[in-house]
């Protein structure tokens, strides 16, 4: 089983990456080795030693392998067995089930649905018994276009390091979506938003918002919408919000329930703001196409607060197993938190040692002790004559200690 212990060391293009003519100090190697695994512990705050496969079928964070025909696997495999592949990291996904132990991941190259690039052919689960595998395929698990590295119904590929347009996730098939493509928000040049995203904190945005995020419950694609009767006549009535386009110009937010909303203005006092009553009469009798059929935007739905619970309360059994979306959130699986510490090179000698044969053992104690006080001497007569540490004074403790053996 693979460990999630640690003992962070530099990278080795570290001291090559440094300027020469600068002085690198030990306690300025040691503070960057320090800094490494306090960042690598906050980007992995769990334990990866686990797959969640024998847990069956979960609401979990994954994590779609490209280079192993597009499969989703857990967070202790997209670590410990796919660390060096390319991954699509799609947050969490309902009902689903590790790909990793299963056939999924053992099929031929030629068999892969793969369209993205070569099939790493990768057999086994680390975190699994070899024995046990493979595991018959998942055949409850879904996958979308999202596996592919393909979000939104634009089709742009999602770069977490360019991409700074917000995103929201569809409740129902989890699908995440661009703001603007949701006519949330304006579509931004993408050559604007590069330069004003630096400038631009998540307030200043908000206010741009059509429907700002704290004030509904959860976004239904329009694709979601459309495969339930029920969700379809409910669009555009109170609280089930739709965005439609407004003559002549612009969108407008069309289910909306009037409320106002207080805020302070510094020392102006309150500030009121009154957000605009778009539940009207005429919500529930969209206008209708040449062919009788209503127009709806994109015929997105944005559930207000409160709805799931109502729904809940009050719809018929049949129809609310129906929805594409869980009235009730599922509970999101965490693997257990990471809770081993940093080994030091004190607990790493000690663990070595340990596991070597007696005789060995005491020799080796012994050798350490020796270059540690040699070394010890030779810093100390550094320090006191305020000379640097070279590589040749190091070179020349080994060579004594070797000719002393």
């Amino acid at each position: 089983m693979a460990s999630s212990s640690r003992f962070t060391l530099l990278p080795t293009s570290f001291l090559a990456s440094q300027d020469p003519n600068t002085e690198t100090t030990l306690p300025s190697l040691i503070a960057t080795s320090e800094n490494l695994a306090a960042d690598a512990k906050e980007a992995l705050p769990y334990a990866f030693d686990n797959c969640t496969y024998s847990l069956g079928y979960l609401r979990q964070s994954v994590w779609s392998c490209i280079d192993c025909g597009e499969k989703g696997v857990c967070y202790g495999c997209s670590i410990t067995c796919h660390g060096e592949h390319r991954l699509v990291e799609l947050w969490t996904k309902r009902h689903f089930r590790c790909d990793c132990p299963t056939s999924a991941m053992s099929e031929d190259p030629g068999s892969s649905t793969s369209t993205s690039g070569p099939y790493s052919h990768r057999k086994r689960c680390k975190l699994n018994a070899p024995e046990s595998q493979p595991q018959e395929l998942n055949a409850d698990n879904r996958y979308g276009k999202t596996f592919k590295g393909v979000f939104c119904r634009c089709g742009r590929d999602y770069d977490p390091e360019t991409e700074t347009e917000a995103m929201v996730v569809c409740i129902g098939c989890e699908d995440w979506f661009h703001e603007s493509c949701l006519n949330l928000s304006s579509k931004k040049d993408p050559t604007v938003r590069a330069t004003t995203a630096a400038t631009e904190d998540e307030d200043g945005e908000e206010e741009n918002v059509l429907i700002p995020s704290d004030s509904y419950d959860g976004l239904v694609c329009a694709e979601c919408v459309r495969s339930n009767t029920f969700l379809s006549a409910k669009m555009g009535t109170l609280g089930f919000m739709i965005i439609e386009p407004e003559v002549p110009e612009g969108w407008r937010v069309i289910g909306r329930e009037e409320r106002i909303v207080e805020a302070e203005a510094g020392e102006a006092g309150e500030m009121k703001r009154r957000i605009e009553q778009d539940a009207t009469h005429d919500s529930s009798d969209p206008k209708r196409d040449n062919d009788g059929v209503k127009i709806h935007g994109k015929g997105d739905i944005f559930l207000a607060h409160g709805i799931r619970d109502r729904l809940n309360d009050t719809l018929p059994a049949d129809t609310a197993a129906s929805l594409p979306f869980p009235l009730i959130d599922e509970e999101i699986y965490e693997p257990p938190k990471d809770e081993d510490e940093e080994e030091t090179m004190e607990q790493i000698t000690e663990r070595v040692v340990g596991a070597l044969p007696r005789v060995q053992a005491i020799e080796a104690l012994h050798g350490y002790q020796n270059m540690k006080d040699r070394l010890r001497t030779m810093l100390a007569a550094h320090v006191v004559s305020g000379q640097t540490v070279s590589k040749e004074d190091i070179d020349r403790v080994f060579a004594e200690l070797r000719a002393a053996r």
